[in-house]
């Protein structure tokens, strides 16, 4: 049987992703249900002209026929020729009229602005629906590296797709809108297809086409397409194939992906995971995107951390590599992550050429994040101004197991010449970054050099500069390279140190080096991983988001924690957040506990600084830095200059006081779920006992006898100094009940540990008892007859202002509407409400928890990247499975999709949490009780099963779904 390219009959319907670069989608019928929609708007449309045509010239009545008259003369056409075509199928002509004809007018284009008027009346009544089929295979193609446009006649694409939620599934849209603006022909002329082709930057021959009208087949065979398939929803399998269909499916299921294999090593000492759910494609180089590509494929191991740039550079390239905890500050600045020398520097040149992607043809260009064995590889084939055809393979990590070293392997091979090449690799022996507080870090390389075959490669030869090669016609050399990174936190002597451990690293030998490294990525993932039958996009998304955790985390290191970047990007300087505790720490609480336990020590050595902020405040007990960074002072910035000169200051030093509440509950979590006596006597007992003495003097009784806790900023930071915040008030609330509840814990259990901390506290018995008192007259903003929480004093008689009438948005909503009005209104920026819902959740009636999300969930405008994962979880868990799958794409997307403007910056490693906590504790439903581990799973419809591992008091468990129970046992390993 003969075939098209791409396609395995014998094997079934199988598209191989390796023949193909784009694929471009129809909407109606092919993608959405509109088709059905569309025929019965026109047939509305023809009969109603029709019927008063025949009354007025004394005519029998033909109505439109759906089958035989949409089919022929309508269907896939752009809107006025589809008019044209059945008119004059009934020997009906109009006058043409002009474009911006009223719906009145009997003119062609009046009956278009008709048909237009009636169709989005319907579209608003009716909705969209999708083919769910279609729309898996269009993620598979997209996991698989494709790059996907929609192409169709309909001017009314765009309300279509925002209707149906598909704009993260399509690069491209070439619409009747856009047709008309470029003066293309539609269908079926080629314009349309030709035009999306070009601009996707694809050959047309390595495109897929997919249309289920004849019009649009035989565009799609006309502009040279490498594979034309045509969806049969109407039993025209036959007509299809006649007009130029390579194949025909009834619906788009029945084509099985077998995805692009990574290539081979060509030398390189590891090859890339063999299943593609494990890997991020990025195919060619757009240099605009650079930034945000540094950091989606940046590497880590807790210790050190290094943006995915390019090794020889680019234009747009922000090289950094970061070591956790190394501060670096001028006199009188806000301290940020230091930047160390860019260690994976490294350029070529062939016979004085220059070998880089903005000189000459690239002949290929990809990029691979190996999630699974946490490696970045790089495939490039590129052509100079000479001719020579140049092939390199690359791969960077940063060791997890040796937590000091990173490595690099660049294998070259000359494909069509033999020349002199020249290795400039700045960073060939030792370098040092010296800091502002006398500290050093030190980066020692150690390289070897040869061709592939020639002992001298992995003899660790160190190679001579300057590193020239001759390189010769069907031979292959490769560079391994070393860099050690000590620093004078740990050595006296950090380059000393770290000269030694590259070079008995090198001695090693790279492939010994990487199997340690990926063995030790082998245990994390057996321990962490999710897994998502159904929904490829969710799989990758969420595998994405515990890779970036696993990678932000030394368990051994207890003097750091998790900037807001992690250690992908310089955004915030660094600085931790309530984002470990609240976002983060659940994953590792519940997948591992060293880490989890390593992050909360970081807070107890900063304790003193927490004091000391709180005796500042006029307050007892300890007031968490709302920016921490080595030694727990605040340092968060005291104000901002926004771009029209003027001067903010930044009130959440003062204000943001809800982080003390963070930090205890992060304590509390880690506590409860591990029953880890030693952790509570040495480190958390202290912290929880410090920060209810703070909320104890902070909420002052008033003459209406209940506490408020005035002058604060909620985790909504769009309102500023208000009083009561809810989220605030609730979470003191639980700290001074908590606090109380770990005082007789200590009493009864361990009253010796009592008495030693009791005594260096200066805490008598009656003081936590009092804490419950307190917490009882503690404002809550409480309605029972509505059943709402104000979310602050005032906050319900603020400007109601309709989120939606902006959409869609091209600015935040604060820079739309002025600060002044923000302030003044009920928009927030982020759940406050919700939050405490979600953290709290057995503390509220379902009926409670209902009416408070209904509320403010409309009124949230998510100007914060933590805000859409933690709707989606708090949805999930109400069983409105459909806004929580809205809300977790749009979570998802904060970093692959950097649908915030800003993953430049570094991704956003507490909406990774928060994107984990969406799918573990909202759509899988896990909970816990004093009885074990539950769950009451609301899945979305396209998730045929879930699997995932975690710990509980000491046992290893897994829960896999639609299952009705959470097994217990050890967690049987993954495939590599």
């Amino acid at each position: 049987m003969s075939e098209p390219d791409g396609i395995t009959v014998d094997q079934g319907l199988v598209l191989d992703t390796r023949a193909f670069d784009a694929a471009m989608f129809d909407l109606d019928g092919v993608v959405t249900r509109t088709a059905t929609l569309h025929a019965a708007t026109w047939r509305k449309l023809f009969d109603a002209f029709l019927r008063r045509r025949a009354e007025t010239k004394g005519e029998a009545f033909r109505p439109f026929d759906v089958e035989r008259d949409y089919r022929t003369y309508v269907d896939g056409k752009p809107r006025h020729e589809g008019i044209r075509s059945f008119l004059a199928s009934r020997g009906v002509t109009l006058p043409e009229g002009q474009p911006d004809d009223r719906a009145d007018r009997e003119t062609v284009f009046g009956l278009g602005a008709r048909k237009n008027q009636m169709f989005r009346q319907a579209l608003g009544r009716s909705g969209v629906e999708v083919f769910e089929s279609s729309l898996e295979l269009i993620r598979r193609l997209r996991e698989a590296g494709l790059k996907t446009a929609a192409v169709t006649s309909s001017k009314n694409a765009a309300a279509v797709i925002e209707a149906a939620g598909l704009a993260d599934l399509f690069d491209a849209c070439v619409d009747g809108v856009e047709a008309e603006r470029q003066g293309l022909n539609g269908k079926p002329a080629p314009d349309t297809f030709v035009y999306a082709a070009r601009l996707l930057g694809v050959d047309a021959k390595r495109a897929i086409g997919v249309e289920d009208a004849i019009a649009g087949v035989e565009a799609i065979r006309a502009a040279g397409y490498g594979l034309v398939v045509g969806v049969d929803r109407a039993g025209q399998a036959a007509v299809l194939r006649q007009h130029g269909a390579s194949l025909v499916v009834r619906d788009l299921g029945e084509l099985r992906i077998v995805p692009a294999a990574p290539a081979a090593p060509m030398g390189l000492p590891a090859a890339p995971s063999a299943a593609p759910e494990w890997l991020l494609v990025e195919e060619g180089f757009t240099l605009t995107r650079e930034h945000e590509l540094e950091s989606i494929f940046a590497i880590g191991n807790g210790h050190l951390g290094s943006r995915g740039s390019l090794a020889e550079g680019s234009g747009m390239s922000s090289p950094a590599t970061f070591v956790a905890g190394a501060f670096d500050a001028q006199p009188g600045a806000t301290p940020g992550l230091a930047i160390l020398p860019d260690w994976a520097k490294l350029s070529m040149t062939i016979e004085g050429r220059p070998l880089r992607l903005d000189t000459g043809r690239t002949l290929r260009h990809r990029r691979m994040l190996d999630m699974r064995q946490g490696i970045l590889w790089r495939e490039w084939r590129h052509e100079d101004a000479a001719g020579r055809i140049t092939r390199l393979r690359g791969l960077r990590l940063a060791s997890q197991a040796d937590r000091r070293l990173l490595i690099q392997s660049v294998a070259v091979a000359p494909e069509n010449y033999s020349a002199t090449a020249s290795l400039d690799v700045p960073l060939d022996e030792m370098a040092t970054r010296r800091l502002g507080d006398g500290g050093v870090i030190a980066l020692a390389a150690a390289s070897a050099i040869g061709e592939i075959g020639d002992r001298s490669a992995a003899s660790g030869r160190p190679p001579r500069p300057p590193m020239v090669l001759e390189l010769a016609l069907g031979k292959t050399y490769r560079l391994d390279r070393v860099v050690a990174v000590c620093t004078s936190r740990e050595q006296d002597q950090p380059e000393v140190a770290a000269r030694s451990r590259a070079g008995r690293a090198i001695n090693t030998g790279l492939s010994a080096l990487i199997t340690a490294h990926r063995e030790a990525w082998r245990v994390r993932w057996e321990a962490s991983d999710i897994g998502i039958d159904g929904d490829p996009a969710a799989q990758r998304a969420l595998r994405f988001a515990v890779y970036h955790l696993l990678s932000a985390v030394d368990p051994d290191d207890d003097r750091v924690s998790i900037g807001a970047r992690a250690l992908t990007g310089a955004a915030y300087g660094g600085h931790v957040f309530w984002d470990t505790e609240i976002f983060m720490l659940p994953f590792y609480v519940l997948t591992w506990p060293e880490a989890a336990r390593a992050l909360l020590t970081y807070r107890h050595r900063t304790l003193p600084a927490a004091r000391d902020k709180a005796a500042h405040h006029g307050e007892r007990g300890a007031f968490y830095a709302w920016e921490s960074a080595d030694t727990g002072q605040d340092v968060t910035p005291p104000f901002v200059v926004a771009p029209n000169g003027e001067v903010i200051p930044i009130l959440l030093a003062d204000q943001e006081q809800h982080i003390s509440a963070d930090v205890a509950y992060g304590v509390w979590t880690y506590w409860r779920a591990t029953r880890d006596e030693g952790f509570l006597l040495d480190v958390g007992a202290e912290i929880l006992l410090e920060t209810a003495r703070f909320w104890a003097g902070r909420a002052k009784l008033e003459s209406d006898g209940l506490r408020h806790i005035r002058g604060v900023v909620g985790p909504d930071e769009y309102h500023e100094t208000v009083d009561d915040d809810a989220y605030t008030n609730g979470m003191a609330q639980w700290n001074l009940e908590t606090g109380n509840a770990v005082a007789r814990l200590l009493v009864e259990r361990w009253p010796e540990r009592w008495r030693v901390l009791s005594e260096s506290l200066a805490m008598d018995a009656a003081e936590p008892l009092a804490w419950s008192a307190a917490a009882r007259e503690l404002y809550t903003g409480f309605d029972v007859r509505t059943g709402l929480f104000e979310q602050f004093q005032g906050y319900f008689g603020l400007e109601e202002i309709d989120l939606a009438a902006f959409e869609p948005r091209n600015a935040p909503i604060d820079v739309l509407l002025g600060r002044e009005r923000i302030r003044q209104s009920k928009t927030i920026k982020q759940p406050d409400v919700v939050m405490l819902l979600h953290l709290l959740w057995d503390r509220f009636p379902p009926e409670v928890r209902e009416a408070n999300f209904r509320y403010y969930e409309p009124r949230c405008a998510h100007g914060s990247s933590l805000s859409p994962a933690i709707h989606a979880a708090v949805a999930a868990r109400l069983g409105d499975v459909r806004l929580a799958e809205r809300y977790f794409r749009q979570a998802s997307d904060i970093d692959l999709g950097d649908n915030m403007g800003n993953a430049a910056a570094g991704v956003h490693a507490a909406a990774l949490g928060g994107l984990w906590q969406a799918a573990v504790f909202g759509f899988a439903g896990l909970r816990f009780t004093e009885e074990g581990p539950e769950h009451q799973p609301n899945l979305p419809p396209q998730w045929r099963g879930v699997s995932l591992r975690f710990k509980w008091r000491g046992k290893d468990h897994e829960l896999k779904l639609p299952d009705d129970r959470a097994r217990i046992g050890a967690a049987p390993g993954i495939a590599p």
